[in-house]
Formats: structure tokens, sequence, C-alpha cells
């Protein structure tokens, strides 16, 4: 939480630098909406290059280049062409400076990151994540269902102190311009059926298969301009 705190603090006087600087003359011609707009993208570069998340990097990236590619007389390239570079960017960093999957989530159970952290109690839980990053910790004992979104920013959701429903359980994601990981028991059985529009569901962690009484997690939604990854743990 100290962490968090100072770097929202940083966050903060940085934004009311940008406010100032939005009344001098060599910068109303960008406008006020853009200078908050670029507020926002350098906190969510600076949460994303923290935790080495690619994506949420390379994305605000090419976001303001888009906002400034006019004011800055810079060569001018489609939004779609942007993101979509964000992407492949993205997606070539991450598979070429992967990092031990054990290692991630033994760092993220420790808290060493600029994030929210919440714990969910529910078997029917539901969180939001906008141009921000956070850890939901879920706790139920027949999960049901569950939907989570994620725009603008990084979700990662763990499943270790989950108890499935022995009917199945469904959860749905959205994931739009951003990234979720999910981190799970490895004696579970996932059925992807998320729907990917220029975007990437990641299951690779997984070491050995599932008994056939395995409990069983089936993943739906869509994946727009983002990622989503599977751990297992």
């Amino acid at each position: 939480m100290k962490h968090n705190n100072w770097f929202w603090g940083i966050f903060f006087v940085l934004a009311a630098v940008f406010v100032i600087a939005s009344q001098v003359t060599s910068f109303t011609h960008f406008g006020f909406v853009s200078i908050l707009i670029t507020v926002a993208l350098a906190a969510m570069f600076v949460q994303s290059l923290v935790k080495l998340n690619y994506f949420g990097v390379f994305l605000s990236v090419a976001l303001a280049y888009w906002i400034f590619q006019i004011p800055l007389h810079l060569y001018i390239i489609s939004p779609w062409l942007l993101i979509l570079a964000a992407v492949l960017l993205s997606s070539g960093f991450q598979m070429i400076f992967h990092k031990n999957s054990e290692y991630k989530y033994a760092k993220r159970h420790g808290k060493e990151e600029y994030r929210t952290i919440e714990d969910i109690d529910d078997n029917n839980p539901y969180a939001k994540v906008s141009f921000g990053s956070s850890s939901k910790y879920l706790h139920a004992d027949s999960l049901k269902s569950g939907q989570f979104y994620c725009s603008f920013g990084a979700l990662e959701l763990y499943f270790d102190q989950v108890v499935l429903d022995p009917n199945g359980t469904e959860v749905y994601l959205d994931c739009s311009f951003g990234s979720i990981e999910l981190f799970i028991p490895k004696t579970w059985r996932v059925v992807d059926k998320l729907h990917s529009s220029v975007g990437s569901v990641k299951d690779e962690s997984r070491r050995g298969t599932p008994g056939a009484d395995a409990p069983v997690l089936t993943l739906i939604g869509n994946i727009s301009f983002g990622s989503v990854e599977i751990v297992y743990v």
C-alpha cells in the first residue's frame, strides 16, 4: 500500500504540472483534454513498465503518438495500425523476455507491484478495471460463474483459493486494449471458448494433463486488441 500511495502521489504531482503547462502558450494548441489523456497514458506506461506488462507499455506509447502526431507534425499513422503494432510488439517481447511462471506468481503474492489489490469472496464474482492495474484474489466454496472486464489496463485473477461448482464453472472475460492473467490450479481442466479479434490467448505453462474427473473451468467472452494469459500454479 505504501508503494501504491507513492506512485499515485507522483501521478497527481505530474497531473498538476501538465494542468499548469496547458496554460502556457506553447501547450495551448494540444488541448486540455489531450493533456489529461496524456497524463493517464503516462500513468499506464509507468505501471506497465514496472511490472513488465509489454502490452501496456507499447499501447500507451501508440496512443500518445496518435494524440500528438498532428500537433507535433509527426508522420501520420492510422490508429488501428498503431494499435496493431503495439499488439505485435508486446507479443514479441513477451515471447523473448518471458519470465518463469512460478517466479511471477511468487512475486505477485509478495505484492511487489504498484497496483490495487482486492479479495473477493463470492460464488459469482464481478470485477472491472479501466485505465489501471489490479489484482483480484478470489475466494469461493462453489464458484458458479464470474464476469471480469478489463479495458486500457491490466487485471490479474487468482483462482488458487477457489473451489469450482461440481457442475462446472463458466467465466466471462471481456478484454479490450488491455491484458488479463489467470492464475489457475494445474489440476483443473480449462475449456477455452474465448473469441479473439486482433488479440491473443496464451496457454503454454501447463505441465501434465488433468484427470478425467478434474474440475472444469470454461472461459467465454471477447478479446479485442488485448491479451489473456493462463498460468497454472
